[in-house]
């Protein structure tokens, strides 16, 4: 197995790293875009485990987040189309991804934020995707969205984009750990295994809080996804925790899958695991996900 890690230069001079495990010979790809205030070096012990298989494994680390990031830019996008800006850095990623490995299928997986990133970016790119992987994810509700935004909106106009803002963090996250009480710490909403939220809480490229500019990024990019403006031939396998708040404990997300029946897209596979939390590749059956993964990546169900 190889390993490498690049900078690639977005059309605004910002620098993307990205890195690469290539397994010796590649029959599949899987890129991965990464969810909110954390970064693609903690998915490294699955892709470890899937070049094993030969797939070779593609992260990038968005604006605002990893170890390459400056602490005061963490969680923060850009200083205009942040959002928009994120969504070109992935099509930068997968034309970088084509070019060092020729003609093996790519699979686009998004986790959490990631997956909203997906879901934006298969309506705007219509590349050569063979299928996407969304997990943690949930539906969108825009109404509530609207008048998130406007909250943001009032924020900065008083705080300025780049300060962050506890009651916006509250209003985000503060229902997320009730119903683990006893909670041991803040964030045991991600996962069920205690050596992953401990790591979780001690690395300090984990867990930021992000900046206003960068919400009002997010929540503006997610009221522009469209299902109607999907590929109707992309292959969708969308992964869920029945105790994943961010799918408001599997209603969201089933109203999601629901809503992409709907729409006549080609929805492969919708599955829920049981007592499975948030970040479903760092749970305690994580090889047993990893499985699936990559059961969807070389076209076997799950």
């Amino acid at each position: 197995m190889q390993y490498l890690e690049e900078f690639l230069l977005a059309d605004d001079g910002h620098e993307i790293p990205v890195r690469v495990w290539r397994p010796k010979r590649v029959n599949q790809i899987l890129v991965i875009v990464h969810g909110m205030a954390e970064y693609s070096e903690r998915y490294a012990p699955m892709a470890d485990w899937l070049t094993e298989q030969d797939i070779a494994v593609v992260t990038l680390n968005l604006r605002g987040h990893g170890m390459d990031c400056e602490e005061q830019e963490l969680g923060f996008f850009a200083e205009t189309d942040g959002w928009q800006r994120v969504v070109k850095d992935i099509h930068k990623t997968l034309e970088f991804t084509r070019e060092e490995l020729p003609e093996a299928p790519i699979t686009l997986l998004g986790h959490s934020m990631g997956s909203f990133l997906v879901q934006n970016y298969i309506q705007t790119h219509h590349t050569e995707l063979n299928q996407v992987i969304l997990c943690g994810s949930n539906r969108v509700d825009k109404p509530k969205l609207f008048v998130s935004q406007l909250l943001i909106k009032l924020l900065i106009t008083f705080k300025g984009k780049t300060s962050t803002s506890k009651l916006v963090d509250w209003l985000s996250f503060g229902s997320f750990n009730r119903k683990f009480k006893p909670n041991r710490t803040d964030y045991d909403w991600l996962s069920r295994d205690p050596e992953q939220v401990e790591a979780y809480t001690l690395d300090p490229f984990c867990g930021f809080s992000c900046t206003l500019s960068f919400w009002n990024d997010f929540i503006g990019g997610m009221r522009a996804i469209n299902l109607s403006l999907w590929p109707k031939q992309l292959k969708i396998h969308l992964l869920s925790g029945s105790d994943d708040p961010v799918g408001e404990f599997g209603r969201g997300v089933s109203i999601l899958a629901e809503q992409i029946k709907k729409q006549g897209l080609n929805l492969q596979t919708f599955k829920v695991y049981p007592q499975a939390r948030h970040e479903l590749v760092n749970e305690i059956n994580a090889v047993d996900i990893w499985q699936d993964i990559r059961d969807l990546v070389i076209n076997e169900s799950i």
